[in-house]
């Protein structure tokens, strides 16, 4: 994916880790897609582990609107159980869920003064729903920072007409 040269990496903030992992299931209803009228100034997918990434953007016109999906790392394990039906014999169970390290960060922040502008994101303190979108509508300069753990997210930033 060729980088477009609208945003200019910088060195994220630092942040507290946890490990603490807090799945919420929730799931928003589909919304219905709406024609691209705005410039695409970011459009990766990025495999994690892997170093935070940041990036600076003087957003003169707005919106700035980040969407992101994730594809979580996904964990197979076989369960041996005894059925209740039929002859009563014992079974292989395979359940297959989203690993409970899996998780995708945006944080938003204003440069001038570091303070937290938007966040949003999967897994840990968010929704475990894979879909996710910010939406900025004024302008300021702003860093942008992405990271996670345990997952595959294609991010997409676009701008009104940078």
């Amino acid at each position: 994916d060729p980088d477009p040269g609208y945003l200019t990496p910088v060195t994220p903030y630092p942040t507290p880790t946890s490990d603490m992992a807090r799945p919420t299931l929730s799931r928003p209803p589909e919304a219905a897609p709406i024609p691209d009228t705005y410039v695409t100034i970011y459009d990766q997918t990025i495999q994690y582990p892997q170093a935070t990434k940041a990036f600076a953007l003087d957003l003169t016109t707005p919106p700035l609107i980040i969407e992101f999906e994730v594809e979580p790392k996904m964990i197979t394990r076989i369960k041996r159980a005894k059925s209740d039906y039929g002859k009563r014999e014992y079974k292989d169970y395979k359940q297959t869920f989203p690993s409970e390290s899996a998780w995708f960060l945006v944080t938003i922040r204003d440069r001038g003064t570091g303070s937290i502008v938007a966040q949003d994101g999967f897994g840990k303190l968010y929704s475990a729903d894979a879909k996710g979108k910010i939406f900025i509508g004024r302008s300021g300069d702003y860093q942008i920072e992405l990271a996670g753990g345990d997952a595959k997210v294609r991010v997409l930033m676009r701008a009104g007409g940078v």
